[in-house]
């Protein structure tokens, strides 16, 4: 009599043993290489043993098979169609390297459609985006089967990761859910996650118009409508990661981006709307109002953080990411050295420079040093992840006491500056190498060494302030 039983042999000493090479399918997580066990040594004891242990791999099987769909649909969820396809692609690569036949394809291909449910349609029903492609794949080949359109999601995904990084700590995460939520909310007015190639005008309209029409909720309550100056900036992301992708996914040149351009003023439902609005420089009263109730009710480190931006001109985040090592009040061009560091991102290149320090600004940083003894930062309570926040919070309080006027904010005296430098007649490259500007040429933007640099915006900002133009007053 001869034992004839699936995965059985007899081995070499004559006892029968059960063998059965693990599914490449459930590999990852069955990670031994085969199951096999010893039946005994007699045809009626491998009889005996047979069905138990047969039932125990199956069923082993079918439990690893179910958790790799559940892990695929779990990591497939925030996938998108095309990151799916990929990921199917990268799987049907690794078996072709292995030395698959196009038959062992097929045939993996129907395995894995085995562990879900057959509709009507005689097709397995419930199958998460990877799998799905990756049977498609297996039967069809690329060349059969193509990859999905990409899709503003995909543009999102790959904008975020290589332009933005989003992975890299030093991220700002506000920049990152900035462009989540308005990605988010383009999705939502279309009703579906949109082919980059068929999004329409229209569509940009639409999502624009429900930008609009938004209410304006703050820490106080519901305000007005959203400002068309914020929609211009969301609008800006939805331009930037479209473009992207049209770059990085390989679309035609040709293909068209609804949102370049689209203008943003508009007037609905019997409403005017408003032009893109800018912040407004302090008018001199307001201005000298507000830094009288800043520097008797505020902390003095912040005293001297309102009074490093008015002489300035810097960002919030530019003074609040001071390092002391950034400050010199020594040398003949006292200056700030405005640079990276892991608690202060720039907004561009050219926002690093050397800002001169003159008058109440460089009593104001030599305040600062002392203040700061022991200290890396120059300003410890608000040199950290999201100080800048805290010390906005801080000034606006005192600047709302003296004026209601929404253009009117700390930022504000960002624009103060421009205007004195401008009213001083400085040349424009100086004006753009004291605010840390887009510099125009790539002669400015390369040559000249910073000391020189240095050396003439001090001299164009003292002008500015009324200063004698030389170091020496």
């Amino acid at each position: 009599m001869r034992l004839v039983l699936k995965h059985v042999e007899r081995t070499k000493a004559g006892s029968w043993q059960y063998r059965r090479r693990v599914p490449k399918e459930v590999s990852a997580i069955i990670t031994k290489r085969e199951f096999k066990r010893k039946l005994g040594d007699s045809e009626r004891e491998a009889l005996a043993a047979y069905p138990r242990y047969h039932a125990e791999v199956e069923k082993e099987i079918a439990e690893a098979k179910l958790g790799r769909v559940r892990s695929e649909a779990a990591s497939s969820a925030t996938a998108t169609e095309r990151e799916a396809y990929v990921e199917a692609l990268r799987r049907r690569a690794d078996l072709v390297a292995a030395g698959a036949s196009d038959r062992d394809l097929s045939l993996t291909a129907d395995s894995m459609a085995e562990a879900y449910p057959y509709g009507w349609d005689y097709e397995p029903q419930g199958v998460p985006p990877v799998e799905r492609h990756t049977i498609n794949l297996l039967r069809h080949g690329p060349e059969r089967y193509k990859a999905p359109v990409a899709t503003l999601g995909d543009a999102r995904k790959v904008y975020l990761k290589e332009h933005v990084r989003a992975d890299d700590p030093t991220t700002d995460s506000r920049v990152v859910g900035f462009t989540n939520r308005v990605v988010d909310a383009a999705i939502a007015v279309i009703g579906r996650d949109p082919e980059l190639t068929s999004i329409t005008r229209e569509d940009a309209r639409k999502i624009r118009d429900h930008m609009l029409d938004r209410v304006k909720v703050t820490g106080r309550g519901v305000g007005g409508k959203v400002s068309a100056s914020t929609v211009g900036r969301e609008l800006s992301i939805l331009s930037a990661v479209v473009n992207y992708g049209i770059r990085e996914l390989g679309l035609p040149d040709t293909t068209a981006n609804p949102f370049h351009g689209l203008p943003v003023a508009r007037v609905a439902k019997g409403r005017g709307q408003k032009p893109g609005e800018k912040r407004d420089p302090f008018p001199p009263e307001v201005l000298k109002a507000t830094r009288q109730r800043v520097l008797s009710a505020c902390s003095p480190s912040l005293q001297l953080v309102w009074r490093l931006l008015e002489g300035t001109g810097c960002r919030l985040a530019e003074v609040t990411g001071l390092t002391v090592e950034d400050v010199d009040v020594s040398g003949p061009f006292p200056n700030l050295r405005v640079t990276w560091n892991e608690n202060r991102r720039l907004k561009t290149e050219t926002s690093r420079r050397h800002v001169p320090l003159v008058g109440d600004a460089l009593e104001a940083a030599k305040e600062a040093l002392k203040l700061a003894k022991g200290s890396t930062m120059l300003f410890p309570e608000y040199g950290r992840d999201r100080g800048g926040d805290a010390a906005s919070a801080a000034l606006m309080r005192q600047v709302r006491k003296v004026t209601t006027d929404d253009k009117h904010v700390v930022h504000s005296l960002r624009h103060n500056m421009k205007d004195r430098l401008m009213l001083a007649e400085v040349a424009s490259l100086d004006q753009n190498l004291i605010l840390g500007h887009a510099l125009g040429g790539v002669g400015d933007r390369v040559y000249g060494g910073d000391a020189a640099k240095l050396r003439v915006t001090t001299r164009a900002m003292r002008r500015a302030f009324g200063l004698s133009e030389t170091t020496e007053d």
